[in-house]
């Protein structure tokens, strides 16, 4: 699909928007792989290092290690959408990436992959929607959506699950509505590949102080959260990881 900017957008130039699977980007756009891992590491350092909290992880944390690493993340079943504008010379630069995959349990052997601290911002299980506490926390989220998901939900626990992972926009690009395109991307390519008409149930692991309130305004519920002091990776002030959940 692609993407022509607005009229009044002057400094975000034409863009095209594609999705790809990690097969398509292993096999046949491995070109895609490097400046597409390098944009996920850019965003994400920058991030942990200009919060107004401040050095929540030193810039030299690295996201994805390895390119093979966030194709192991997203997984056979996953895909991805990018966000590229083209240069002068033109060449195709990203500038926004959003994946998901359908969530499963990891067993210890995918916990373990990755650095001691990767590790703490998997999903270790699968969300548990049957406590009386998991379904207050949900009603009372402002979401008419996620209310009216809630009323099937209670009938049929049976749901598609579907985990967003690395959904960034370069620093450059920031605050020009990237973010939310990309999640709509996200959630149209889901909705297409569940057919059945029943509700979806999204879950994303982040870091609090950075995407926590973001999420929140679009109508997710924080159902998890797990402190780190100072120190942990390199912190300078420490930070917490949330788990967060919505019904579309």
């Amino acid at each position: 699909m692609t993407n022509t900017s607005p009229p009044n957008d002057r400094s975000l130039p034409s863009s095209t928007l594609q999705l790809y699977s990690a097969t398509s980007l292993r096999e046949s756009h491995a070109d895609l792989l490097l400046p597409l891992t390098t944009l996920i590491n850019l965003c994400y350092s920058v991030g942990h290092t200009s919060s107004p909290h401040g050095i929540l992880l030193p810039y030299s944390y690295q996201r994805l290690v390895t390119q093979a690493s966030f194709l192991d993340e997203v997984g056979a079943e996953g895909f991805t959408f990018i966000m590229s504008i083209q240069t002068l010379e033109g060449e195709q630069v990203p500038i926004a990436s959003a994946s998901a995959k359908p969530f499963k349990e990891l067993g210890h052997q995918e916990v373990m992959k990755g650095s001691e601290l990767l590790r703490e911002f998997k999903r270790k299980a699968a969300p548990d929607l049957d406590p009386a506490s998991r379904f207050e926390a949900i009603k009372d989220c402002d979401s008419t959506e996620t209310q009216e998901a809630l009323n099937s939900l209670r009938a049929d626990t049976a749901l598609p699950r579907w985990e967003i992972i690395c959904n960034v926009v370069h620093p450059d690009y920031q605050k020009q509505g990237l973010a939310a395109e990309m999640y709509n991307a996200l959630i149209e390519e889901i909705r297409r590949r569940e057919p059945e008409p029943k509700p979806i149930h999204l879950v994303i692991t982040t870091m609090k102080e950075l995407r926590e309130a973001y999420y929140q305004k679009r109508g997710f519920v924080t159902t998890g959260e797990k402190r780190f002091g100072k120190g942990v990776g390199g912190s300078e002030v420490g930070f917490s990881v949330v788990e967060m959940e919505k019904m579309v």
